[in-house]
This record gives C-alpha cells, sequence and structure tokens, in this order.
C-alpha cells in the first residue's frame, strides 16, 4: 500500500501537466479516475491498517466518489440531463476528489 502514493502522485502531476493542453487533461481524468477507483478498493481491502483520521477522509471519498458514479451512470441512461452547469460542476468535484485522493495516499504512505 505504500506504492500507491507514489503511482497516485505520478498520475496526478502527468494530469496537471497534461491540463496545459486542456483537452489532454480532461481526457486524462477517465483513466485517473479508474486507477484511483482501484486504488481505493486496494485500501478498503486493507482498512484495518487505517488510522482513524485516514479512515475518516477514505470514508468521505467513497460516498463522495459513489454519488459521482451514481450520477454519471444516471445521465448516462438520460434519467438526469446534461446541462454545461452540471457538466463543469462534475469535472471541479472530480479534480478536487483527486487530490483528497492524492492526499489519503500521503497520509497511508507516512503510517
Amino acid at each position: 500500500m505504500k506504492n500507491l502514493y507514489k503511482i497516485n502522485k505520478f498520475l496526478i502531476i502527468t494530469n496537471i501537466v497534461l491540463g496545459f493542453t486542456i483537452y489532454a487533461g480532461l481526457l486524462f481524468l477517465i483513466p485517473l479516475g479508474i486507477i484511483q477507483i482501484m486504488m481505493s478498493l486496494i485500501i478498503a481491502f486493507n482498512r484495518k491498517q487505517l488510522n482513524n483520521d485516514t479512515m475518516i477522509l477514505f470514508r468521505i471519498y467513497t460516498v463522495v466518489s459513489t454519488g459521482i458514479l451514481t450520477g454519471i451512470i444516471l445521465m448516462y441512461f438520460e434519467f438526469i440531463p446534461i446541462t454545461n452547469t452540471l457538466f463543469v460542476l462534475g469535472l471541479s468535484v472530480s479534480i478536487i476528489m483527486a487530490f483528497l485522493h492524492l492526499k489519503i495516499t500521503h497520509l497511508i504512505q507516512k503510517l
């Protein structure tokens, strides 16, 4: 679990660099999110190793990420109409969540 931070840090830096060409940065958010969800599954299976503060952050990340994924699925099946405001809000929250996941993996590395 200690290597998750290094992988996550590399992916975040790559996303920031690609973000200078806005289109590539937005496209890279998709694999970044998928990889972070896989990392979250690894963390969830090893949650007994987490301290209380890290566990609270991880629970926040899990709840918000589940909400984002549910929203994406509902938009895909057209239960929720896609608007520009909703799209920008989703991107903003996704970027914030990526940095929260980086913080979580950083705390795990320190354990």
